[in-house]
Parts: structure tokens; sequence; C-alpha cells
């Protein structure tokens, strides 16, 4: 995630602590030197649940192309190894306290009946326990956002868009124009900033011209509601802003990132971040570890003093979100985590969707740039997300994400009146007509072209262009055949409201007894 200004700040504590100052040797009594930890945390994890340590062949094999390019400018390219080390260290005194991220709910009493537990189990709790559990912890699991079929689909086209973007980065792309502004950060057009990229990356997602993500956004937040029910609940309403879309992928190599939170602390949630598995996530894969109850003043005072840094993290207890497919961890972005280390050998490609939602009610400073495509619009509530992916799934022919369709499609509808006004058509000649004379549709305000549209659809008998045209008479707006300057011709106008008032138009019958009077005013 694009956290480089929070994550700047985490980087420096984490390299002073690496670098064995005085604080760290306070905190672990023994000054230590710069070294490899020996890293068995996936092993201390794995007894926790033994069925999640089988990898599916479809969750191993991939035929994208995984060579990671090279990410110039990023914030954290000179410090790579240095915090790669700071994230093992980390991993070697956490191991003991490290339990496995549950969705809440109550526990089934064992002298129910076995139908009335699988009843409960089925129903899972409810809206307002997992925004409790969401408040208290900083974390929640939700189980059964995504269905594992659309995940797998969804895993598939990101790791597609992945391979396009490397292609494009490298210069492998069909036109061969690579980096074209010379700059090496050409990798910003598709990918953010994330703490150690090795074999790791945060692939922004589109939402214009991209069915595939549309459809399962459709199913996260409309078809169910479960989800956008939570972020209401959590955040007072459905106004929160869309903050982040994209991929988080690791693959097999990548290491473990250092314990850091999202966002300084800050007395309102600034964001609720929602990551959904879009394959089965085993010990081996490196799932992102929790701290619970970090979102909070006090945790982030230790958290900032270095000399309390490692002492608070050993007597942490932490969770790892071992999900299945479409399951999901929504956490507070001032809570305590990281990413874990995919293993090297028995590893594979782990990709999470990502979604992150600004509060509106946190007034202080985010403190980063949230990874988001520049072309998505930056204020879209919740709300607004919610309607466009419901008008999309109604009408398979809409992009609703696309803001220049509206434009093209304006554009051609006064292309198709224009043409219908040419072949005759009365009605087209009168909206043209009112276009030349309000200066819309497209064109300038031209009254000499707007009486001339008038004067053809009256002609063919329609009411409201003869009230326009009597209109522009009563008023001089009427160009004569062979001058360019304006007239009145009251008389003619009168003629006008009368056939147009025989017709029934509303008003016209009061203008013609109007232009009657004045008619009368002028002979006197």
């Amino acid at each position: 995630m694009n956290r480089s200004r929070s994550i700047k700040n985490l980087m420096r504590c984490a390299l002073l602590a690496i670098l064995g100052t005085s604080h760290v040797v306070m905190a672990f009594q023994t000054p230590f030197v710069l070294r490899t930890v020996p890293f068995t945390f996936r092993s201390k994890i794995s007894c926790l649940r033994s069925s999640s340590t089988t990898i599916t062949t479809s969750t191993t094999s991939t035929s994208t192309s995984t060579s990671t390019p090279d990410f110039s400018g990023s914030f954290d390219s000179h410090q790579m190894d240095e915090l790669a080390q700071r994230g093992e260290l980390e991993a070697s005194f956490m191991q003991d306290s490290v339990g496995e991220l549950e969705q809440p709910g109550k526990k089934i009493s064992k002298k129910k009946k076995k139908q009335k537990m699988k009843q409960k189990m089925k129903k899972g709790p409810s809206i307002p326990i997992l925004a409790r559990t969401l408040r208290e912890e900083g974390v929640v699991r939700l189980n059964g956002v995504l269905t594992p079929t659309s995940a797998s689909t969804l895993r598939e086209e990101i790791l597609e868009r992945r391979a396009a973007a490397y292609a494009a980065i490298s210069g492998d792309n069909e036109n061969g124009d690579g980096d074209s502004d010379g700059d090496g950060e050409q990798w910003r057009k598709y990918f953010a900033d994330v703490l150690l990229k090795e074999n790791r990356c945060d692939l922004l997602l589109p939402l214009k011209g991209s069915s595939g993500i549309q459809t399962a956004l459709h199913e996260i937040f409309v078809s169910s509601t479960f989800l956008s029910n939570i972020l209401v609940t959590a955040l007072g309403g459905d106004d929160a802003t869309l903050y982040e879309l994209a991929a988080l992928i690791s693959e097999p190599g990548s290491p473990r990132q250092p314990v850091h939170p999202d966002n300084p602390y800050q007395e309102h949630t600034p964001l609720l971040t929602v990551f959904i598995a879009l394959q089965d996530i085993a010990p081996e894969m490196g799932p992102t570890t929790f701290i619970p109850r970090t979102h909070t003043a006090a945790a982030h005072a230790k958290f900032d003093d270095i000399s309390q840094r490692d002492g608070f993290l050993q007597n942490s207890s932490s969770v790892v979100a071992l999900l299945k497919s479409g399951d999901a961890s929504l956490f507070d972005s001032r809570a305590m985590h990281c990413g874990g280390a995919n293993d090297e050998h028995q590893g594979a490609t782990r990709v999470l969707l990502y979604a992150s939602f600004q509060n509106p009610r946190a007034t202080e400073s985010i403190g980063n740039v949230g990874s988001l495509m520049k072309d998505i619009k930056p204020t879209m509530t919740l709300r607004e997300l919610k309607s466009k992916l419901a008008a999309g799934a109604a009408d398979k022919s809409l992009d609703p994400f696309d803001d220049d369709r509206g434009d093209r499609e304006e554009e051609e509808a006064i292309r198709q009146n224009y043409l219908a006004a040419e072949e005759g058509n009365a009605l087209a000649q009168l909206q043209l007509g009112t276009n030349y004379y309000l200066g819309e549709g497209g064109v300038e305000i031209n009254h000499v072209e707007a009486v001339r549209w008038f004067e053809m659809a009256a002609a063919q008998g329609l009411a409201h262009a003869q009230f326009n045209l009597g209109y522009c008479y009563s008023t001089g707006v009427v160009v004569g055949t062979s001058s360019v300057s304006y007239r009145q011709d009251l008389e003619r106008a009168a003629e006008l409201f009368r056939l147009a008032a025989e017709q029934g138009h509303q008003g016209a019958k009061e203008a013609y007894v109007e232009a009657l009077s004045e008619c009368e005013k002028m002979k006197i």
C-alpha cells in the first residue's frame, strides 16, 4: 500500500533498531549486529491449522511472468536488506504469541442439537457484533465476502494485468516504447509504493473499462450488503470515500515486512481497509500478521518509542490471517500489521484484492497518498460506488465509470438530431432551433440559425415551434430574407401565437391577446 510518508518514519526507526542503538541494547539487554535471524515463523504457525498447509494446483501455477522490474525511485529502494532483516528479527521474538485471526461469534453449546448449531454457524455474527469487534480489536475477519469462483476469476485477471504492466515497464510491450519519460519511474503508472518490493508488488486496479473488476466489486458491495453495512456502521454513514483500490501480490521469496501501521495515530479512524484473499492462504505464503488493539494512542506511544518497541512487540499477542479464498480481513489503518515472508521453496503466489475507505469524520490529514489510479474520481463515496456498480450490472452495455461516455453520447445525440433536422423532422428542427437560441447542445448562440429552424418546424404545424417563432418576432429577434438587421413584426407574432393557441399550447392564448394589444397601440 502506498504509505510512503508514514512508512518512511517507520523505516528510520527500524534502521535505528537494526544498527544497534543504545535503545535496542536496553530492549535486548545485549548488543547485536546485522545478521540473518533463523526464520521459524512458518513452522510455528503451521500447527495452528494443519489443513491450511495444503496448496492447490490452481494456487501454485501461473502462466504469467513474475520477474520483478526495477522500481527505481521507490522510498525503500536503498534499505531493502536492512528492512528485511528487521522483519526477520521481529518474527523471531514475536513467534511465541502468534494466533489465528478468526471471525467472531457466540460459542455454541455442545448440548444443543446439531441442526441448530449448523444454522447458527451458517448465519454468522451480526453486523453490530462485527462492527464492535472492529472498533475494539482494530481488525476483524469476514468470511465469504466473495465466492471462491469469483475470487479465482479475478485472480487470473489481476495476474494478467501485472504481467502486462511488467512488460510495459521493461519495454517488452508491442510498441516497444518502455519508459517513454526517461525518468525510470514509469512503474508508478501501474504500481504504488509498497514496503519491501522484492518479489512483492502493489498493483493499481482500474474501474473504467474493467468488467471483471466491476463484476467482483458488485458481488462484494451490491449483491451482498454484508461488507458495506459494516463499513456504514463503523464509519457512521455511506459517505466514506474510496481511497484505495489495488492488489497486493507476493511471490515465493518475498521477505517479511517490519511491523507498521498504515497511518500515525489520530483520534478517529482515518481509513478502513479490507484485504480479500483471492486464493486460500497457507502459512508458507506469508499471511498478513495483525496485532489486535494497537490502533490506540497508548499502543502507538510505545511503538513510536524505540526503547520500548521491541519489548512491546514481544509482549503483544498477534494473529495471522490464514484466509480461505473469498474471505477478508477488515482493519483500522492505525492497527499494527505486516506482510509475512512467502517461503522461497514451499510458498506460492499470494494475491489480495484490497480497498480502503476514508472516514469523512476524521479531520486530520491521512499522511500518505492512496493507492488509486489517477482516472478514478478521488471523491467517490461508498454510496456512489454502489450506485454505479448497480447501474453497470443492470445495463451490460454501460460502463458506469467511463466519465467520458456521457460527453460522447451527448455529441452523438447532437449529431443524430442535426441529421434528423436536415431530413425534415419537425421535432429535431425545433430542438436545433432551441439549441441555437440558448447556445446549448454544443453550438454557440445564433439567433439567425434559431429562427431559420423554428420557421421550418412551424411550417409543419408544430405548435411549440410556432410559439417560439412568435416570441422571436415579438421581441425583434428575426432576420429578413434580404437583410441582416432585426425588425419587429407583432402582426406576424400574433398570427403565430393564434396558430399555437388553436392547438392547445399553454401560454399561447395569453401571448396572442398581448400581441394584439401591442398592435393596436402601434396603430394609434
